[in-house]
C-alpha cells in the first residue's frame, strides 16, 4: 500500500498500453482521492493482490420479477453514480469518468436444473466472479449477472473492484436498485439526483488542506508516540511467507439474538453501542491469543457520513488503525468505555487518510506483512435483514466469500436471520481452518461470559471448554511479549461528552 515508492509504481505502469477511450467517452476527468491511489498501489502488486479487492453482493429474489425492468434499473443505477462508469489513468493519479450509456445486464437461466444443480450451479457462479480479475485502466469495474432459477425466483451476483465501490456503497445499491426498479414498473416515484463523486473529491481535497487537518494529524501521531510501534502477533500454524500472501477462506459463525440482547444491555449499562461491546470482546481474544497488552486492530469509517453524501456510491471509506490497551486484569465493562471511547474520537478524527498517517510514522518496511494494521474488525448497521425495496418482492442481501484477502484476519459482523453473523476472512498460508474455528467459539465464549458478567477481568472470562482453554494456553510460549509501553486510556479517568460530530458519524460501515 502507501509503504511502497509511488513513483516507481506509477512509472512501470505508464509504460503499458494505456487507452483512456477504451471504456467509451468521457464525461468528466477528477483527481483520485488518496485512499484510492492507496487500493490503486496494491492493485500493482499482483493478480492475487489485485483479487483482494474483488467484492460480490447477492441479491435472491422472491416473487414475479420483470427482468426487463430489473436490467432497466441496473443501467440507471450506473449512470447515476460516476464512480460504477469510472476506470483509472494508467497511474492511478486520475479518475476517468465514463459517459452514461445503456447496459446489457447478462442474464442466465438455470431454472431447467433441478434444485441441487442450480445451488451447485450457481455457488460455482459466484466463486468465479471474484476470481475474475479487473483491469483498473480498461473496466468496467462493475459486473452484474441475474439468473433465473424459477418462474418466481432468480438471484442477482454484482460485483465490483474496491477501488470505485466500498461497503457503504452496497447498501446504497442494493436500497436503490429496489426503487429504480419501481419506477421502471410504475410502482414509485424518480429517485432524486445522486451526489457526484466529484463533489466527494472536491470535499476530500478541501479538508486534506483545511485548517482542521492539522488536529487530524495531532491526534493520531499522539496515538502513535513512542520508540517502537505495536506490531500484533498472531499464533501461526506455519512460518510466516518472507513475502505477503492473500490465499483465503471465509469461515461465518453466527451470534444468536438472545446473546446480542444481553451485549446490547451491557453495553447500556455503560452508555456503549453494541459495535463497541462486539469491538471489545474482539480485542480481549486477540489479547488471549497473544498474551501482548498494547494492539492495533483497523476500522473502517465511512467518509459518505463525514461529507454529508449519505447516498454516495464510491469508494469514500477510511481506515483507522485503533491502538488499544488490555490488561488482564481490566474489568471487560471498562475496556468497553474504553473502547467506545476509541471509536468515537477515531471517527472524529477520520479526515487523515490512512496512506498520509503511515507517510508520518517510523515505519520499518517489511515484504512479510501489512504495515502497522494486520487485521480489521468492522460491524454492519445493527438492524434485522429487511425485504428490501423491490415492490412484491422478497429480496434477501448476501455476499461472496472472497478467494483473496488483503489483512490476515477481516471480521466482517453483519445482520443475519436469527442474530448476527460474523464473517471472518483469514489467511490460509498462515492459519488452518480448524483454528480459524476454534477462534470463534472463543470469541462467542468470551462474549457470554462477559454479557453474564461485564465486571469480571479480561483475564478470566470464561473459555468454552477444556480443549479450546488447553489449546490456547499451549499457544503462550511462542506469544509475542507486549510491544512499548503500555497506554494509559481515559477509561480510568473522566471523559469529555464525545462531540456532536463524533457522535454524529459513529455509524459504522464496512470496508
Amino acid at each position: 500500500m502507501s509503504q511502497f515508492d509511488i513513483e516507481s509504481t506509477a512509472a512501470v505502469a505508464a509504460e503499458a498500453d494505456f487507452d483512456p477511450f477504451a471504456a467509451g467517452l468521457i464525461e468528466q476527468t477528477l483527481p483520485s482521492t488518496e485512499p484510492q491511489r492507496e487500493v490503486w498501489l496494491a492493485d500493482q502488486l499482483g493478480a492475487q493482490a489485485s483479487l483482494a479487492y474483488s467484492e460480490s453482493l447477492t441479491l435472491r429474489l422472491q416473487g414475479a420479477v420483470d427482468t426487463q425492468a430489473i436490467a432497466a434499473a441496473f443501467s440507471a443505477l450506473v449512470a447515476r453514480h460516476q464512480s460504477l462508469r469510472s476506470t483509472f489513468s494508467a497511474d492511478g493519479s486520475l479518475l476517468l469518468v465514463g459517459e452514461a450509456a445503456p447496459i446489457d445486464l447478462a442474464l442466465r437461466d438455470l431454472s431447467p436444473l433441478d434444485e441441487a444443480t442450480q445451488a451447485r450451479t450457481l455457488a460455482q457462479e459466484c466463486a468465479a466472479a471474484v476470481r475474475e480479475p479487473f483491469v483498473l485502466e480498461r473496466g468496467p469495474l462493475l459486473r452484474a449477472t441475474l439468473y433465473r432459477l424459477s418462474p418466481d425466483a432468480h438471484c442477482l451476483v454484482m460485483t465490483a473492484h474496491h477501488a470505485v465501490c466500498d461497503g457503504w456503497s452496497w447498501g446504497v445499491i442494493a436500497d436503490e436498485l429496489g426503487q429504480l426498479y419501481a419506477e421502471q414498473i410504475g410502482a414509485g416515484p424518480a429517485l432524486d439526483p445522486a451526489p457526484r463523486y466529484a463533489d466527494y473529491q472536491a470535499w476530500e481535497s478541501a479538508e486534506a488542506a483545511g485548517p482542521a487537518m492539522q488536529s487530524h494529524v495531532d491526534y493520531w501521531l499522539k496515538q502513535f508516540a513512542g520508540s517502537s510501534l505495536p506490531v500484533l502477533e498472531l499464533p501461526l500454524d506455519r512460518p510466516r511467507p518472507a513475502v505477503r500472501t492473500f490465499a483465503s477462506q471465509r469461515i461465518d459463525h453466527l451470534l444468536d439474538s438472545n446473546l446480542l440482547d444481553g451485549l446490547r444491555k451491557t453495553g447500556a449499562g455503560v452508555g456503549a453501542s453494541l459495535y463497541a461491546v462486539l469491538f471489545s470482546g474482539f480485542a480481549a481474544l486477540l489479547h488471549r491469543l497473544t498474551a501482548q497488552e498494547d494492539l492495533v486492530v483497523g476500522i473502517a469509517a465511512a467518509g459518505q457520513l463525514a461529507s454529508n453524501m449519505p447516498r454516495l456510491v464510491g469508494h469514500c471509506v477510511n481506515l483507522l488503525p485503533l491502538r488499544v490497551a488490555v490488561d488482564a486484569a481490566l474489568p471487560f465493562e471498562a475496556l468497553i468505555r474504553q473502547s467506545s471511547g476509541l471509536l468515537l474520537d477515531g471517527v472524529e478524527h477520520q479526515n487523515l487518510a490512512y496512506g498520509a498517517l503511515l507517510r508520518k510514522l517510523p515505519m520499518a518496511r517489511d515484504a512479510s506483512r501489512l504495515p502497522l494494521v494486520s487485521v480489521l474488525f468492522n460491524v454492519d448497521r445493527d438492524a434485522a435483514p429487511g425485504r428490501g425495496t423491490f415492490p412484491g418482492i422478497d429480496a434477501a442481501q448476501g455476499s461472496v466469500a472472497r478467494a483473496f484477502e488483503n489483512f490476515e484476519l477481516f471480521v466482517n459482523i453483519v445482520p443475519a436471520a436469527g442474530g448476527m453473523q460474523v464473517e471472518l476472512q483469514y489467511n490460509t498460508d498462515l492459519f488452518d481452518h480448524a483454528t480459524i474455528e476454534r477462534w470463534l467459539r472463543i470469541y462467542e465464549t468470551l462474549l457470554r461470559a462477559a454479557a453474564a458478567d461485564p465486571a469480571l477481568a479480561v483475564g478470566r472470562l470464561e473459555l468454552r471448554g477444556a480443549e479450546d482453554a488447553h489449546a490456547l494456553r499451549a499457544l503462550r510460549p511462542a506469544a509475542t511479549a507486549p510491544v512499548g509501553a503500555r497506554l494509559m486510556h481515559a477509561a480510568f479517568a473522566p471523559r469529555q461528552r464525545p462531540s456532536r460530530t463524533a457522535r454524529r458519524y459513529a455509524a459504522p460501515t464496512r470496508c
